[in-house]
């Protein structure tokens, strides 16, 4: 087999928490299946080697699409502020795939989807921080209850020629 001619690998940037209010929106059925939901975000916390700050209370929400093959696709939108009062804007994209009944790993007493991966974009205004809207990232997460919150880590993905 031979070896990548354009070979990467991923760097750890931040960890961020999002918390969730209890309040939650879920409707349908829609056409071909599935439902459409709404979870607001209630505030959080980033913190890592590229980047610490805060998610701006009340500032966004999940907005997830539930396939009827029980695939959620993720479509978040929530917005960030540095520790220097940067403030980022951040679109989650990706998809969370349910583990089957007795599968999936438990973390903190909550089973954990078989898959929690996705690709954000990132609004930034130029300074200390616009390397995030030139840069692939790619994340993954965890859920987390009591109370209900996720923890998404985010990588930048970089090619050895870099």
């Amino acid at each position: 087999m031979n070896a990548p001619q354009v070979p990467a690998h991923l760097d750890y940037v931040f960890e961020m928490r999002v918390e969730f209010r209890p309040e939650r929106c879920i409707f349908g059925p829609l056409p071909g299946g599935g439902h459409q939901g709404y979870t607001p975000c209630s505030g959080g916390t980033i913190y890592g080697p590229r980047l610490s700050g805060k998610v701006v209370p009340d500032s966004g929400a999940d907005f997830a699409h539930v396939r009827g093959d029980g695939v959620v696709v993720v479509n978040s939108h929530y917005l960030l502020e540095a520790d220097d009062g940067t403030k980022i804007y951040i679109n989650n994209n990706g998809y969370l795939v349910p583990s089957k009944p007795g599968e999936g790993k438990l973390v903190h007493g909550v089973r954990q989807p078989a898959y929690f991966c996705f690709s954000p974009t990132f609004t930034v205004p130029e300074g200390p921080h616009d390397w995030m809207s030139r840069t692939l990232i790619v994340g993954v997460g965890h859920r987390r209850t009591d109370p209900d919150h996720s923890i998404f880590s985010y990588y930048a993905l970089k090619s050895e020629i870099d």
